[in-house]
């Protein structure tokens, strides 16, 4: 095991990782289903501060710079990962953040600038992405400096919402507006995925219909399953899903839970890709697990974010982890052995892990 750089937690065996037991033949489709294409829509695969505390995430964060997991991507199975920065109002702090993220190229491991080099790499490419584009405000030029500094997924809007439209944190959704129309264009004709994890529903859907190309929901999980607005209702993923898009089923904890059912684990998650592919069809379904190397739930307290209460589960405590998804590092292997469990067919599971994923990215990268 690599030694993590003093103050950054491990990017290997930092929690007990547990997942279905399968023989050996099991095993050896799961191999199988690694070496194929195998694509994160959506995570942050950086090694957080170890302690995670007020004082040692105001310092990190004070210094902008980001270190990747290399060990924990090296061994994930990934071909491709988009690295998402976190939401920041200020563009010049992303483009510095972008500039920051290290190591650029290291063995098996390098961040690239488009599809083209993604493809080529012999191991895992990172592509950068946005939450949201709160920092563009009403000045589009904004986009294209963060096309040109190597963004290939953004965020419409956070959960405020801002003046392209809508976020899911709002009472209301205002809806998509006639500057949001033009960027969800311009996105378009950067290369740039539209994601509309974030996105508030009314918005979601007037995005989805103004799009000329296919959208992606990169991390999220089904309404139906978990009332939290986080998750996205039945027509919101029809709507993404009509567009030629992807929903990237998430695993941050608390997010893709399963009312009725105790803690955030590896079945929960993928209970919501199951929903999902029997609503719109496996061909939309991909898999955006959104998390760290370190201490996620610790992050929300050192940070003082405070996840919205679901309703209806207002006291339910926020899960340490998600066991069996907690990090870029462990999701993809036990997003595999889970599917080989359940009796999915080698080309549905093959599909949701980075098939559907590599086909939607070339059309739009």
């Amino acid at each position: 095991m690599t030694a993590a750089p003093r103050g950054l937690a491990t990017d290997v065996g930092r929690v007990p990782s547990a997942g279905p037991e399968l023989d050996d033949a099991g095993r050896r489709r799961v191999a199988e289903l690694l070496a194929g294409p195998v694509v994160s829509l959506h995570d942050h695969p950086i090694r957080l501060p170890d302690p995670l505390t007020t004082d040692s995430w105001r310092e990190h964060s004070t210094g902008n710079r980001d270190t990747l997991g290399v060990e924990g991507l090296r061994r994930s199975g990934l071909d491709v990962v988009f690295a998402s920065a976190l939401a920041d109002p200020s563009v010049d702090r992303l483009l510095e953040w972008s500039a920051r993220l290290a190591p650029r190229t290291a063995e098996g491991v390098a961040v690239v600038d488009g599809w083209a080099a993604a493809q080529s790499f012999p191991g895992t490419a990172v592509l950068l992405a946005l939450e949201d584009l709160d920092c563009v405000g009403r000045d589009l030029g904004v986009i294209d400096r963060l096309a040109e500094a190597g963004f290939r997924s953004a965020g419409l809007a956070y959960n405020g919402g801002n003046p392209l439209g809508g976020g899911l944190g709002q009472a209301v959704d205002p809806g998509l507006s006639a500057l949001g129309r033009d960027a969800v264009r311009l996105l378009e004709e950067r290369r740039v995925v539209v994601d509309l994890a974030h996105a508030g529903d009314r918005t979601t859907i007037a995005a989805a219909a103004v799009a000329t190309r296919p959208v992606v929901v990169s991390h999220a999980g089904a309404r139906a399953l978990w009332p939290s607005p986080r998750m996205k209702p039945d027509d919101v993923l029809r709507a993404v899903a009509d567009t030629g898009g992807l929903i990237g089923v998430e695993a941050a904890p608390g997010s893709t839970r399963v009312a009725g059912r105790p803690g955030h684990d590896l079945d929960a998650v993928m209970a919501h890709v199951e929903h999902v592919a029997g609503l719109v069809g496996v061909a939309h379904v991909a898999l955006g697990p959104d998390t760290f190397f370190g201490d996620h739930a610790g992050l929300y307290a050192a940070a003082g974010w405070r996840p919205a209460p679901v309703p209806g589960h207002e006291d339910l405590p926020l899960p340490a982890t998600v066991t069996g998804m907690e990090n870029p590092g462990e999701a993809p292997a036990q997003a595999a052995a889970w599917l080989v469990a359940a009796g999915w067919s080698d080309a549905d599971a093959t599909a949701v892990l980075g098939g559907n994923a590599l086909r939607v990215l070339e059309e739009l990268l």
